[in-house]
């Protein structure tokens, strides 16, 4: 999979851009706040119909343009011997999305069309950060892959909506454990593809993480990707249906303590994972070098499952890569990008790049405009 092209108008600084790029290593380099980050943003929004960094989308549009009306992103991008055109376009307003003509009725049918990994200086967050975090980076790529999972993602969420509202509104209630009853064996159904497919996705990532952390650290250390699922589960491999019976056990002997917060205590959406070193949490132990190189093999990691999973290798999008990192490990990480991977990645420093790899395209952004060298 790779992106051909993009046009570009109204994107924060980003007037008008058009692109044609190389289905290898794109690299877009220039100062920092001239738009490399805005560029790559605007190429997301069309994986999964939001921004990366941004919580509302009135954040995305230009201030200083006089005749504003739309923020419209363009894209085309050839697979498996085919050819899709994207179409995103919106203002204050409104929201337009379309595949080929067709427009899309929600934005989670953007899922799986464009597969990509992305990797921020934020991202660094899926160590130091909230266990919500982590769930999301794991529905992200599980989403991407998976049809069924996304699907049981959303009527766990709906179910899981409607049964808190329950807890909070009518807890008075006597019959309200039976009332609930039904709710439960939903969340247990669903809820219980979810964890298992989180499990058996998490134990793949964590072996092909520890590949490349292997590559690219000078110690002799051990990268591990630890499942932490919301009650006891047994010991792995679990069956689908002792999962589904274990989670209905949960559900069923929480009501007590969700009673009391309103809220529903076990399931997938209260699932962690961590990162050892060693067998030690990369989060209380790890340097920031360390825990970078962690996320960086986790991403790269994720680039081969999505590869496995679809027999195609996603876009892989390197925003910031080399800041923070010694020479040792920059040179290491450039020499174990994953091959055969259309790859964009944004400096300052040009010359850190070409000393390590020979780009296919090179750009060089400016004030929001985009100079191909």
């Amino acid at each position: 999979m790779f992106l051909e092209d993009v046009q570009i108008l109204n994107f924060r600084n980003i007037r008008e851009m058009r692109l044609q790029f190389a289905p290898g290593l794109n690299v877009i380099y220039g100062p920092n706040a001239q738009g490399k980050t805005n560029l790559i943003e605007a190429i997301y929004m069309l994986v999964t119909g939001r921004s990366f960094r941004a919580r509302s989308e009135r954040e995305l549009v230009p201030w200083l343009v006089e005749d504003y009306e739309a923020t419209v992103i363009r894209a085309t991008v050839r697979h498996q011997g085919l050819c899709d055109r994207f179409l995103m376009s919106f203002n204050l307003t409104q929201k337009y999305v379309s595949v080929n003509g067709e427009p899309l009725r929600r934005l989670g049918e953007l899922l799986g069309r464009i597969n990509a990994v992305l990797f921020t200086p934020a991202e660094l967050n899926l160590i130091r950060g909230t266990p919500q975090g982590r769930r999301r980076f794991m529905d992200l790529c599980l989403s991407q892959v998976s049809h069924r999972y996304l699907h049981e993602l959303q009527r766990f969420d709906r179910v899981l909506r409607q049964r808190n509202v329950l807890l909070r509104l009518h807890r008075e209630r006597g019959d309200l454990a039976n009332e609930l009853a039904p709710y439960n064996v939903q969340l247990a159904e669903s809820g219980a593809f979810i964890m298992l497919t989180r499990a058996k996705a998490l134990a793949t990532l964590s072996e092909l993480a520890n590949r490349f952390f292997a590559r690219v650290s000078a110690r002799d250390e051990f990268l591990q990707l630890k499942y932490l699922p919301s009650f006891e589960i047994g010991e792995e491999p679990v069956a689908f249906a002792a999962l589904e019976a274990g989670l209905l056990e949960a559900l069923a002997k929480s009501f007590r303590e969700d009673l009391l917060g309103g809220a529903t205590s076990v399931g997938p959406h209260r699932d962690d994972f961590v990162f050892l070193l060693n067998e030690r949490d990369a989060k209380l132990f790890g340097s920031q070098g360390q825990q970078r190189a962690c996320v960086l093999a986790m991403k790269f990691a994720e680039v081969e499952y999505i590869h496995n999973q679809v027999g195609e290798r996603p876009i892989l999008f390197l925003d910031d890569l080399m800041s923070e990192l010694d020479e040792e490990r920059r040179r290491a990480l450039l020499a174990n990008l994953p091959s055969g991977t259309q790859c964009f990645l944004t400096t300052t420093d040009l010359k850190l790049v070409n000393d390590a790899l020979k780009p296919e395209r090179v750009f060089r952004v400016q004030e929001g405009r985009a100079y191909p060298q």
